[in-house]
């Protein structure tokens, strides 16, 4: 956050004690104030972002505590549309990962800055303005006079997952508007966030999802030839029979799910009949399929990384799994079909744990 703030001076020297605190309040809880009524939040961005003239000003800029901003004036609707931009602010809205008790940390590390003039404030009109502040409850603030008439902000407080996949998001959004829908498969190792994206997405844009682990292989299949076999560790008989069929339409269909509880099938998993089919997971762009879909995702992250996400979501006891007997396999999948050469766009999610 020290860091944070020094850059922001030096990007906008006219900052004043307002404008420092409105960047830590975005940065510890995003833009969840702001949204109210959807229909509202998309008129109030096609009423600003018309009149914003083109910049050079980076698209994107860091906020800290996983949050960004991105630059109204830096975006061209011809990669993505403002109503695509609306659903990733609503989605960002209900994102917070930060708090109060680290908000007010990072007040007092601004408090501390401006006391041992480290950043250009006035310590008597900071000292004034923070008094009040904290009178008033430590409120959402918006920026100073002085700030908008130097630099006409114009922007959307977004998720950093925003940035991190912004291909993807402006792949899926073409893809809407060129075709009114299509298939996307999300492949990748376990522990790069396959999940986590297809959720996303999901959240975002008309979508439905299917998971490829829901296709383990059953009892009789699991013999030592098929486990064996690049990509023979899932069930790619009942994925061809029962999802393959539906990737290419809207229709409304269902597919037995693999219970690993019981190790065995039971019940089944609806599929909405909407425009986007998402298939997420470790062998989502087998060869036997892979032609089915209009982009193909694959997911990287450091090694160590992956480690640390399977251990905290699975446990120790699995991650050795992982380690010996899942991701080996993984690994021969991805080599002998060149999954990741092949893939339309490959989104490496290891720079945070």
């Amino acid at each position: 956050m020290r860091q944070l703030l020094l850059d922001n001076f030096h990007a906008y020297p006219l900052m004043q004690p307002q404008d420092c605190v409105k960047l830590l309040y975005q940065s510890h809880f995003g833009c969840g104030h702001f949204v109210a009524d959807p229909p509202q939040a998309l008129a109030r961005l096609q009423t600003e972002y018309r009149p914003c003239p083109h910049t050079d000003a980076p698209l994107f800029e860091p906020l800290g505590g996983g949050y960004c901003r991105l630059n109204l004036s830096a975006l061209d609707e011809a990669d993505l549309s403002l109503d695509t931009l609306c659903r990733l602010f609503i989605y960002s809205s209900g994102q917070q990962v930060s708090g109060r008790d680290s908000f007010l940390a990072d007040l007092a590390l601004l408090d501390a800055m401006v006391q041992q003039r480290q950043l250009p404030l006035d310590a008597a009109q900071w000292a004034h303005f923070l008094a009040q502040y904290r009178a008033d409850g430590y409120p959402a603030v918006s920026h100073s006079s002085a700030y908008r008439e130097a630099y006409h902000p114009a922007y959307r407080v977004l998720h950093q997952s925003c940035q991190n996949d912004w291909p993807v998001l402006t792949a899926i959004d073409r893809l809407l508007r060129q075709q009114g829908g299509g298939a996307i498969a999300i492949d990748g190792g376990s522990g790069t966030g396959k999940s986590h994206l297809a959720g996303m997405l999901a959240a975002v844009f008309p979508a439905s999802v299917v998971h490829m682990d829901d296709f383990f292989l059953q009892g009789f299949q699991r013999t030592p030839q098929r486990l064996a076999e690049p990509g023979g560790n899932l069930d790619y008989e009942r994925f061809l029979a029962q999802v393959v069929p539906y990737l290419g339409t809207e229709d409304a269909f269902s597919y037995d799910i693999f219970d690993c509880s019981c190790g065995k099938l039971s019940g089944k998993q609806a599929v909405a009949p909407l425009p986007l089919r998402i298939v997420e997971g470790v062998y989502s762009q087998h060869p036997k399929w892979s032609g089915q879909f209009d982009l193909k995702v694959f997911l990287t992250a450091d090694r160590a990384i992956r480690l640390k996400r399977i251990e905290a979501r699975s446990g120790s006891f699995l991650l050795k799994r992982f380690q010996e007997e899942w991701i080996p396999k993984e690994d021969l999948y991805f080599d002998t079909f060149s999954i990741p050469r092949l893939a339309d766009l490959a989104i490496d999610t290891g720079t945070f744990f």
